[in-house]
């Protein structure tokens, strides 16, 4: 790793504007340039190259979208020898805005997790979730509570006047809606 900064590239298909409009918010301990910001021949030369031209220029690694070529053992013996940090994209499907947020949630704390004198993989995968059901979340607050999930709706249910009473048109109030806040935390 360079000094104290983590100084990553990222590839010519990661989505660069979604992550120029989150700049702020990146780490301080993470540098990450664009490739097309290097020198626009690094978009033509094979990914074995490509680690080798980054370490060559001093950056500590790769952020990329083609998660593949940690199957090519030819990229990867240039990752090992170049001791490069890559974080890889897995099942985004080419879609920026899933690959711009697993790489957001993945920069916090990163560069304590690098292990030093050794190439680092990070190959994130994000799968869509199944919705569910609020009941079972009510389900669990009754047990917390030692009721029955039926009993707690009852204490707790929405009446017909809330649902008809436009709470944007109401007196503004300081006090309590009067409903009690079970398992609260």
């Amino acid at each position: 790793m360079s000094e104290s900064v983590l100084r990553l590239v990222l590839d010519q298909n990661f989505p660069q504007p979604l992550l120029r409009d989150v700049r702020e918010w990146i780490p301080p301990e993470v540098e990450i340039v664009h490739l097309g910001n290097l020198d626009d021949r690094l978009r033509t030369v094979s990914d074995r190259e490509l680690f080798i031209a980054l370490h060559q220029l001093g950056y500590d690694g790769l952020i990329t979208s083609n998660w593949k070529m940690l199957n090519i053992p030819m990229e990867v013996a240039a990752i090992i020898a170049t001791k490069a940090v890559v974080i890889a994209m897995r099942s985004m499907g080419h879609d920026p805005i899933r690959a711009a947020g697993a790489l957001l949630l993945e920069l916090p704390g990163l560069v304590d997790r690098i292990r030093p004198n050794r190439a680092n993989v990070f190959l994130l995968h994000y799968e869509r979730r199944r919705p569910e059901d609020a009941w079972e979340y009510l389900k669990r607050i009754a047990d917390r509570e030692s009721l029955s999930a039926q009993d707690l709706l009852e204490r707790v249910r929405v009446t017909s006047d809330e649902l008809a009473n436009p709470i944007l048109q109401r007196p503004r109030s300081t006090a309590a809606s009067g409903v009690p806040r079970i398992g609260a935390d």
